[in-house]
């Protein structure tokens, strides 16, 4: 087939024009997939049924979430055009202020859709998927981590279940969105980058269901002669509500800001902060600045968030430091973990690249055996963060050894999440332009490092800076200094 140079929005027999019921305007139905539309004018939803259409709610105006496919833009997808024709915006039920679309490609040719949507780096495509014979289990049924037996479409990993509702939207849907109204989800994973959604709506319908699996951006070509890149928002400085100290927001996918000057916790919304209150500051300086870049293994990182997690095993407390990276969209966050001078690196896996036995878990055909459990904790935090993150918030973290590096899970009740730790040299951390500290070695940390005889969490009580860390900490709880009061999306850790 000769890819044509150019692709013209094609207009053809299955367009389908009427007035908008609710303003008079006209309003198309460019293809026989599509279910409903939002009229330009009015911004108001409308559904295609046998029995007319029905204007099912009003959006509210589009969010600023860049993207390169806007709709009506055009190019070919392997050898096939396809068009965009339309998007939808949602946030999290009990989250606001950190939304997320999906974008309708359609295949005029073919008939068919697919949506389209990016997260963290990653390029995600799902199309409509027949139930299984016996249907899908109750959501109530389903817990991060829990296996989904989906017939045909074999067996996939639940990796979060959740609440979400439809904010705003443009052009034609294959769904029909009532705008918000709370509806329940649960995604899925699958080995391979297989992705998928069972979206069971608010109770009163069906249950609807999505597969798909990532995509390399690269086979995907806008008329444009541009390749397919991640959606860039310029780096934006932002000031502290507070202070007023200047603060950078890298990342589009920014939800909350700790700022580093003053201590003030402010949700990011459509590029704003709302302030939330003070937190109270780490005892000690980053090693690593904030702001600080570098190349590790390929990538080039910016620094942007500071956090000093704990556990607690038969009364003591012991801790680790986590610093969170920032690689530009193409890239999404990696993780820094230190722990008595020694560094790991983290990268995130897919619930469903992990087969999880409960004492051992295989990633990449390759055995990992249980090693540890605790609950941790985040005590300090500062910086820029990709989820509503919390003083105080917890999560069953476990590790689990195999040949060459950790993996490690990280649950909540709503949500599951894989990473793949691995040491960091020490001529990784110059870096970032800081000299490694005097005995730091190869050996990973993780969320208590190796002291087996201390319950999995290494004993942090070997060098009197320690010992006066941790006296400040109980001096800082005996004074009452408590968290702050943020969102509902419960996270954490470096596999978030």
């Amino acid at each position: 087939m000769t890819r044509p140079s150019k692709m013209q929005p094609v207009s053809s027999p299955l367009d389908r024009q009427a007035a908008c019921p609710s303003c008079g305007a006209t309003i198309t139905f460019k293809f026989a997939g599509a279910r409903a539309v939002v009229c330009e004018y009015c911004k108001f939803a409308i559904a295609r049924t046998d029995r007319g259409l029905h204007p099912i709610g009003r959006m509210a105006e589009l969010l600023e979430i860049p993207t390169p496919l806007q709709v009506g833009v055009t190019g070919t997808w392997g050898e096939e055009q396809f068009e965009v024709e339309g998007r939808i915006q949602m946030d999290r039920a009990g989250a606001p202020g950190a939304p997320w679309q999906e974008i309708l490609v359609a295949f005029p040719m073919s008939g068919r859709s697919t949506w389209v949507a990016y997260a963290q780096g990653r390029w995600y495509a799902t199309n409509d998927a027949e139930l299984p014979p016996g249907g899908v289990p109750a959501i109530s049924a389903l817990g991060p981590g829990s296996d989904v037996d989906l017939g045909p479409h074999g067996t996939w990993v639940v990796s979060e279940v959740g609440q979400r509702r439809v904010v705003s939207g443009e052009g034609a849907m294959t769904t029909v969105p009532t705008p918000g109204v709370v509806t329940r989800y649960a995604d899925i994973s699958a080995q391979g980058g297989g992705f998928g959604t069972i979206d069971y709506g608010d109770g009163t319908q069906q249950p609807e269901l999505y597969l798909g699996r990532q995509f390399d951006p690269r086979s995907l070509q806008l008329d444009s002669g541009l390749p397919l890149e991640a959606p860039e928002g310029k780096a934006a400085v932002v000031e502290c509500p507070n202070c007023g100290g200047d603060l950078p927001l890298l990342s589009q996918q920014a939800e909350r800001i700790i700022c580093q000057y003053c201590g003030t916790a402010s949700d990011v919304r459509e590029g704003n902060l709302a302030a939330l209150g003070p937190a109270p500051r780490p005892p000690i300086q980053p090693y690593v600045p904030i702001g600080a870049e570098g190349d590790v293994r390929g990538e080039h990182y910016t620094v942007c968030g500071f956090v000093i997690r704990s556990c607690m095993v038969e009364g003591v407390v012991y801790s680790w430091r986590e610093y969170l990276l920032f690689g530009g969209d193409h890239v999404g966050y990696r993780w820094l973990m230190e722990e008595d001078g020694k560094w790991s690196f983290a990268e995130s896996v897919e619930a469903g690249d992990v087969t999880d036995l409960g004492n051992m878990a295989m990633l990449g055909g390759r055995p990992h055996n249980f090693k540890q459990q605790v609950q941790a904790k985040v005590d300090y935090v500062v910086g820029e963060f990709y989820w509503k993150i919390e003083i105080g918030e917890t999560v069953d973290a476990t590790e689990f050894q195999g040949p060459d590096g950790k993996l490690s899970r990280e649950r909540t009740a709503t949500e599951v999440n894989y990473s793949f730790v691995t040491p960091l040299a020490p001529h990784e951390l110059q870096a970032f332009g800081v000299a490694p500290p005097a005995g730091a070695g190869l050996i990973g940390a993780g969320f208590g490092g190796d002291d087996e005889e201390a319950g999995g969490c290494r004993n942090i009580l070997g060098t009197v800076v320690t010992i006066i860390i941790v006296i400040i900490w109980v001096m800082m709880e005996v004074d009452g200094c408590g968290g702050f009061v943020g969102g509902g999306y419960s996270g954490g850790g470096w596999s978030k």
